[in-house]
């Protein structure tokens, strides 16, 4: 079972951190919408390109974080799961947040990381 746990803790930093390229990726197609939006003066066209580009960068943070506390897990550490249950109780809090908010399924997809990762490292201190 700890096994099984590790693996999907693994695949889910990874993909946390995957997501920060898909998300990065759209950052030309937000600065073309708002370069067409008469409401949006190029100064603060310009934050929210930027602050689109730090929430990238915040996601291969919490990426390189559980990645890191899964190695530390590996090595017989304990005790070491606050940082990504703190990352994983954002992911799923944001994300059924803003499923009720907005009504786009898609942002299911935080809401199941952030429980993969929190229950995979409950499965794994379980067993430690």
């Amino acid at each position: 079972m700890r096994k099984l746990a590790s693996g999907i803790y693994l695949l889910t930093a990874i993909l946390i951190g995957l997501g920060a390229f898909g998300h990065g990726s759209r950052a030309s197609h937000l600065a073309d919408l708002l370069a067409k939006s008469p409401a949006i003066e190029p100064p603060l066209a310009a934050v929210l390109i930027a602050v689109w580009y730090f929430v990238s960068g915040c996601m291969l943070v919490f990426a390189a974080i559980a990645i890191h506390t899964w190695l530390r897990a590996r090595r017989g550490e304990r005790g070491i799961y606050f940082a990504s249950d703190a990352i994983g109780a954002f992911y799923a809090i944001v994300g059924a947040a803003t499923v009720a908010y907005t009504r786009q399924p898609f942002f299911l997809v935080f809401l199941v990381l952030g429980i993969l990762l929190i229950a995979s490292s409950w499965v794994m201190r379980r067993t430690e």
